[in-house]
């Protein structure tokens, strides 16, 4: 790669990552090989260090590479994790025993950091929606290849998460919607909001951001039969890493 006219023994980071990217995406550089240290790009090609952190930025916000502390910076597996929204929350899937978490990974279990709070009182917010002051909240952090994907939290009643079974963090074959099924109250609707932000500082730290890495917000509420909301669960997903998937009949 050569310096650009006019700029002796200067790279711009866009090129610095074009080439990393290439390489990624080929295959030259599979998931989970170390890219070159700021130090060995300084020493061996004249760059500015702040040149190789630009660079390794942008391709943290592609989703193409992240870092650890004392481990450096690491090409990840460019294909994105397809979510399809109206696959996910079918009746089949839970009512059979499976994780909906199997439609997104073709059939592979992400791990999962659980922790719940089995009655707490609810945030104004979900207070007002839900028209309840006491919830279970369930809060989860997925990853895949020990690189986080998503942090869900849901809010669902107290009483009706204590009576589901739902107030700990194992809840069975086909997680919450087959035990809330368990008592009569089987989710029949569901609506989401989706938008799209700069990463908070949490959130870069706990999804593993680069600089300016953008996330997908999701929030979705679940009904029953009668219209009684069941759940309301916010999501944050990586959103280089995701390509969110609907299906119409029209």
């Amino acid at each position: 790669m050569a310096p650009r006219k006019g700029e002796p023994g200067r790279f711009l980071y866009r090129e610095l990552a074009a080439e990393f990217r290439a390489q990624i995406q080929s295959g030259a550089l599979a998931p989970g090989d170390l890219l070159p240290s700021e130090t060995a790009l300084m020493e061996g090609r004249g760059l500015a260090r702040s040149t190789v952190r630009q660079a390794y930025d942008l391709l943290k916000a592609e989703g193409l590479a992240a870092s650890r502390q004392g481990k450096g910076v690491y090409a990840l597996n460019p294909k994105k994790i397809v979510r399809n929204a109206q696959k996910r929350l079918s009746r089949e899937v839970w009512a059979a025993g499976r994780s909906i978490w199997s439609i997104d990974l073709e059939g592979r279990e992400p791990d999962a950091q659980v922790e719940v709070d089995a009655d707490i009182e609810a945030p104004e917010y979900i207070a007002g929606v839900l028209g309840v002051r006491r919830v279970c909240r369930r809060r989860r952090v997925f990853s895949l290849d020990e690189r986080t994907l998503q942090v869900a939290t849901s809010y669902l009643p107290a009483d009706l998460a204590r009576e589901a079974g739902i107030d700990r963090p194992d809840t069975g074959p086909g997680g919450m919607y087959a035990r809330l099924a368990d008592v009569g109250r089987a989710p029949a609707d569901a609506k989401e909001r989706i938008r799209a932000r700069i990463a908070m500082p949490d959130e870069v730290d706990v999804l593993e951001l680069g600089a300016g890495a953008c996330v997908i917000v999701i929030e979705r509420t679940v009904t029953d039969v009668e219209g009684q909301i069941l759940e309301i669960n916010e999501m944050t997903l990586d959103a280089a890493r995701y390509v969110l998937e609907y299906d119409f009949k029209l």
